[in-house]
Formats: C-alpha cells, sequence, structure tokens
C-alpha cells in the first residue's frame, strides 16, 4: 500500500506500507519489508521507516533469480546486505544516467538477531553510486559500521554491472565482506575475510527468457568453506502482468532461499554440503 499528495512547489509527501504473506503456509500482514515515511522532490527522495540498504540495492538489481530458492543472495548475502530497521535515506535523481544514495541506521535489522536494538554502538551507513544508459548499469556501494562489528564482519564493498544487447543480457557482481572477529571460527562469526562473484546471463525468445547464472565465494580462514551455486531456468510470459517459471539450483556449502522464507529454505550451510531443488511459481505484477 502506497500514496502520494502533492504539496505543490514540485514537492511530495511520500508513504508505504510493504508486507508479504506466505500463501503455501500462511502467515502474514506485517511491516517486515519495506515501510517508511518520507519527502519527494526533483532534488531527490528523503525517507525514513525500514528500507533496504543501498548497498542491497545494487545486488538485486542484476540478481536474475531474486526473491526465490536460487537468490544471489545464497552465496553473496551478509553483512548490509539487508533491509535496515530504523532507517534515514537519500536516494539522488538521476544526472545523465548517475545517481547516488546514502543511509543511516541504528539496527541492522532483523537480518541478523544478535543486532536488534537500536543504538548507536550497533549504526551502520551505506553509501551507493550507480551509471545507467540504455542497456547499460553499473553499480557500486559500501557498507560499514558498529553495527557490522555487532555481528563479527568488517567493511563491506559491492561492485555490479549489467549491459543488454538485443534478446540478450549478462550480468555480474562482486562482493568482499571483511572478517572483524577476533577469534577465529568463532560461534556465529565467518571464518575470515570473504569474496564471491557471480556471473549470469538470459536470453528473451518471444514469450520465454531463458537464463542462467554461477556465482561461488572463498573464506581465507582456517578451513573456510567454499559456497557454490549454479542455475538454470526459464520464464514464460502470459501477459504483461503475469508469468510462470521453473527453475532448478545446485549449490555446495550454502542455504537455498536467501529471499524466500524461512519455512522454504534448503540446506544446513555445512562444509562440503551438497544441496539441489526444484522450483515452479506463478508471479503477478499489480
Amino acid at each position: 500500500f502506497k500514496g502520494a499528495e502533492d504539496l505543490g512547489g514540485g514537492l511530495s509527501a511520500i508513504w508505504q506500507v510493504e508486507s508479504s504473506i506466505a500463501m503455501d503456509e500462511g502467515g502474514g500482514w506485517g511491516t517486515g519489508r519495506n515501510t517508511f515515511i518520507g519527502l519527494k522532490g526533483n532534488w531527490g527522495t528523503v525517507l525514513g521507516g525500514k528500507h533496504d540498504t543501498p548497498l542491497k540495492m545494487v545486488g538485486r538489481t542484476v540478481d536474475l533469480f531474486g526473491d526465490g530458492l536460487a537468490d544471489s543472495r545464497n552465496v553473496l548475502g551478509g553483512g548490509s546486505d539487508t533491509r535496515a530497521d530504523n532507517v534515514v535515506a537519500y536516494m539522488s535523481p538521476s544526472f545523465s544516467g548517475f545517481a547516488f544514495a546514502a543511509a543511516y541506521s541504528t539496527d541492522l535489522g532483523p537480518a541478523a538477531a544478535t543486532n536488534s536494538a537500536d543504538a548507536d554502538s550497533r549504526d551502520l551507513y551505506n553509501l551507493s553510486a550507480t551509471y545507467t544508459n540504455g542497456p547499460l548499469f553499473l553499480g557500486a556501494a559500501y557498507g560499514d559500521g558498529d553495527g557490522h562489528e555487532a555481528i563479527g564482519v568488517g567493511s563491506q564493498w559491492r561492485i555490479a554491472g549489467g549491459y543488454t544487447f538485443g534478446n540478450f543480457k549478462i550480468v555480474g557482481q562482486y562482493d568482499n565482506l571483511e572478517d572483524d572477529d577476533t577469534v577465529v571460527a568463532a560461534a556465529g562469526a565467518q571464518n575470515g575475510d570473504f569474496d564471491a562473484w557471480m556471473v549470469g546471463a538470459s536470453y528473451t525468445m518471444g514469450a520465454m527468457a531463458f537464463k542462467a547464472n554461477y556465482m561461488t565465494g572463498e573464506y581465507d580462514g582456517v578451513n573456510g568453506a567454499e559456497p557454490e551455486q549454479w542455475t538454470v531456468g526459464m520464464d514464460y510470459n502470459l501477459s504483461k502482468r503475469t508469468s510462470v517459471y521453473a527453475l532448478y539450483v545446485d549449490g555446495d556449502s550454502i542455504v537455498l532461499g536467501g529471499g524466500a522464507g524461512t519455512s522454504d529454505q534448503i540446506g544446513s550451510g555445512t562444509a562440503d554440503g551438497d544441496v539441489n531443488a526444484f522450483s515452479v511459481g506463478v508471479v503477478h505484477s499489480f
């Protein structure tokens, strides 16, 4: 649910209440997704509430299988890749294709169960810059703060890009997330600095879109797991607003379902733990 009111002089008040409903297993109607109030003008948008971090938004732009079992966050998540609580954010307008965003939060959000209090000792900040010009997208983002340290991680960098030529589209992403924990392999902490990358492509043929991607990561800690995932799938557009999809995903040392409800996640995330799944669904935009 969202709306806007024209305040005159090119200024508008905006608001949104976004929820999720687990149609297969029940539950929902909360404010667990992007929910905010703010102001928008030709100078950009400023908002306060619960919102995706700028770093997360850069990654969402190039994920071919987002918000499902094969979500790229199965490998490339963590750190600031989250929907943070108690956020104040600014998104700039486009300057000949260039845009930037900045956000400050006093709570990293539910992705980190140990980091639920609103306090300056658990805050974080995110910055991103993007360039969009027709078929080309480029993005870079940075996240850091005491909220990272509270969950044992340090600063985080992300770069991503995509290019469409004819019916083909190619995407890629690289992440670096530092380990800030003083105890090697401490409970709940990552095992050393983490580097990960992803490449993917799609081909559209009429109403069908064939997609595939591959991603992997590596921890530099002792006996660090090396998460890996590859996915193939197809979308079929029944109309401009409704489509069906099918995909197959296979991975190692991961939990599938980084973009799904917790009850739909599959795998343990332990080292050398193979996991695979087949998923079908319907998507309707309104």
